[in-house]
């Protein structure tokens, strides 16, 4: 799963999720898990940090779940929104 998150094309942009388990991209549905994986693939370029990151790290901002945790508890759209702020820059 981690390699697709590195190797999408770049047409194919995330849209909705789709209940809790899903998430809606302009040619497919894709899981959650991969979902957050691609939007964090944009922002770190060694997928073991990625992998460590997604499985490990707890994000204080979120209650201090990881992000496996949040996925696993439908909150999938949260992370993406929280990762989503970093590649943007709004936040340090």
């Amino acid at each position: 799963m981690l390699v697709a998150a590195y190797h999408v094309d770049p047409s194919d942009q995330l849209i909705a999720p789709v209940g809790a388990e899903s998430y809606s991209t302009v040619f497919s549905l894709i899981p959650a898990a991969l979902a957050v994986l691609r939007v964090a693939a944009e922002i770190e370029p060694d997928p073991a940090d990625v992998m460590h990151w997604y499985r490990q790290t707890r994000i204080a901002e979120l209650g201090y779940l990881t992000a496996a945790e949040l996925v696993s508890l439908g909150r999938t759209e949260t992370v993406i929104a929280f990762l989503s702020s970093i590649r943007d820059g709004q936040r340090g």
